[in-house]
């Protein structure tokens, strides 16, 4: 007799429903949300703060949406971010709402969302955990840039480190997020990459949520990535994966930069300085018109190693060869606005290598976390210059 009376005030009209809960006989109606989602992290502004999309839909019209930000147990308030009290977002007016929420960095956050009747009773309300504002990055480029490090897949030690859901060859049907485990997706192989060190660094040092999402292909070049940024009915797939992230992600999270770790295996074709440059710059240009973000920017890793190919050229034409490239890439940073140093790898000699003494191992690949997310702060959180000190009276 109780289930049935308790089923029957499931399906009483939203005001009853408001009522019973207020008297503690019944409780809100859960929200369908779509957004945001767990793991998904949204990049801060200059303000350090971002605006969380609400999507979702209600059982009945809603009068009034309220939402609020709960830093997740285990997190220190100030420090990891700020929890915020409920403020309105959104009069709908329907089932359907679309809304905003301003929260300050930080996370994991847990977002509520509280539909109101006119009166102001809650009638409904659902919650979604682990959500972050934060830092956004794509990285790209060939095979270091993907899943081929290491002996078998890594992951972030940091939980606060997200990349998207497994997809390759076929664009997702909706946008989700997960812990950063290797193999990041869509970049290819099936063993580490260097993302989840990259962020646990990152985390770390500016304790925000991090999201990386790596469409890394290997065995490409600078000139192919570009011919495809250029051809998009190529049917080749270097690039493709980084436009669909570029065009379908990225509005949706916002993003700092992209990462670029890519160069060397234009060795074996060797280009001018010149030309390398110009492929560079034409990619570059051909990425940011694809994100709609004119000045998006971009971090240059310098890696130029291969043993393999010094075998095949020998080691004074390899040398050449690398010489070319590392100032074709200088050049790209003089004189493209918005590009910033990446760390430099080639020091990183064969005790940081795979048995194949090209990929980086274990070491190389924590390695490459510390470069990169140092150059990562270089470029975007520098240190405040301190104030000048005039000099002060003393006695000789």
């Amino acid at each position: 007799m109780q289930n049935t009376r308790y089923t029957v005030w499931l399906h009483l009209p939203a005001l009853a429903a408001a009522w019973l809960a207020a008297a503690g006989l019944g409780a809100a109606e859960p929200l369908k949300l779509s957004s945001p989602m767990p793991y998904a992290v949204f990049q801060r502004s200059p303000a350090n703060s971002s605006r969380i999309p609400i999507h979702g839909v209600a059982a009945a019209p809603v009068s009034r949406l309220e939402a609020k930000v709960t830093l997740a147990p285990g997190y220190r308030e100030r420090v990891d971010g700020r929890s915020s009290e409920f403020v309105e977002i959104a009069r709908p007016a329907s089932r359907e709402f679309h809304a905003w929420l301003e929260a300050p960095a930080g996370g994991w956050y847990t977002v509520t969302v509280r539909a109101l009747d006119a009166a102001g009773g809650v009638v409904a309300e659902g919650t979604v955990s682990k959500v972050g504002v934060g830092e956004v990055f794509v990285a790209a480029g060939h095979s270091f840039c993907s899943n081929f490090q290491g002996d078998r897949p890594g992951k972030a030690e940091e939980d606060r480190v997200a990349t998207c859901i497994d997809w390759s060859t076929t664009p997702p049907e909706h946008l989700a997020f997960r812990h950063a485990d290797d193999p990041l997706r869509p970049g290819d192989a099936r063993r580490a990459s260097p993302w989840p060190a990259v962020g646990d660094v990152l985390v770390r040092q500016l304790h925000v949520p991090v999201l990386i999402i790596s469409t890394g292909i290997g065995g490409t070049t600078v000139e192919r990535w570009r011919t495809v940024a250029e051809n998009p009915s190529s049917g080749d797939s270097s690039y493709a994966a980084c436009r669909t992230t570029l065009q379908r992600w990225i509005p949706y999270t916002g993003i700092r930069a992209l990462i670029w770790f890519g160069n060397e295996n234009d060795l074996n074709q060797g280009p001018t300085t010149e030309v390398f440059s110009d492929n560079f710059r034409r990619l570059i240009t051909r990425a940011r018109a694809d994100a709609g973000i004119p000045n998006l920017p971009w971090v240059i890793g310098f890696d130029a190693y291969d043993p393999g190919i010094a075998e095949k050229i020998g080691p004074v034409e390899m040398q050449r060869r690398k010489e070319r490239i590392d100032r074709g890439a200088q050049t790209v940073l003089e004189t493209v606005p918005f590009t910033y140093d990446g760390p430099q790898t080639d020091d990183l000699g064969p005790e940081f290598r795979r048995v194949d003494g090209d990929h980086f191992n274990e070491a190389g690949v924590r390695q490459l976390g510390i470069r990169f997310a140092r150059q990562i702060t270089r470029a975007f959180f520098p240190p405040p210059i301190p104030e000048p000190q005039p000099p002060r009276e003393t006695t000789p």
